[in-house]
């Protein structure tokens, strides 16, 4: 593992949502720093210049919505092969396939419970952080 901390940015405009995620990952014990992004833009304009190991990013969100964001950081040398996962509300086929036809590595429906956010937390930490190898 790195010595220092893995930076995950989580680009998500439901403030319940991003509360179980943050609390999952520190219930977890998951070694990461985790910045929070309401607005996509705002991601975009952070993403830009400042450098983040990870991006969990939501599809739907006002504005600029992820799948529109994902394209755009594809299409950046900074963050053309940075891990983003998707995490959403959405089960549905086709932005399922949209995601990973824009460039995705992963795609988890949003849980429903804390638990559920836990277990997100730990195999997030298991395969990204404990397993792969990062770019």
């Amino acid at each position: 593992m790195a010595s220092s901390p893995r930076k995950l940015i989580v680009v998500d405009d439901d403030p319940v949502d991003v509360r179980f995620v943050m609390r999952a990952f520190s219930d977890a014990g998951s070694p990461i720093e985790i910045t929070h992004v309401a607005d996509a833009e705002v991601a975009s304009d952070r993403l830009a210049t400042e450098a983040f190991d990870y991006i969990l990013l939501d599809i739907n969100m006002p504005g600029t919505n992820g799948m529109d964001l994902l394209k755009r950081l594809r299409g950046r040398t900074r963050t053309a092969v940075t891990p983003v996962i998707m995490l959403s509300s959405s089960s549905n086929s086709a932005d399922v396939n949209r995601a990973y036809e824009n460039g995705a590595n992963a795609y988890a429906v949003k849980p429903s419970t804390i638990s559920g956010y836990r277990d997100f937390a730990e195999g997030f930490t298991r395969f990204w952080i404990d397993v792969a190898v990062s770019p």
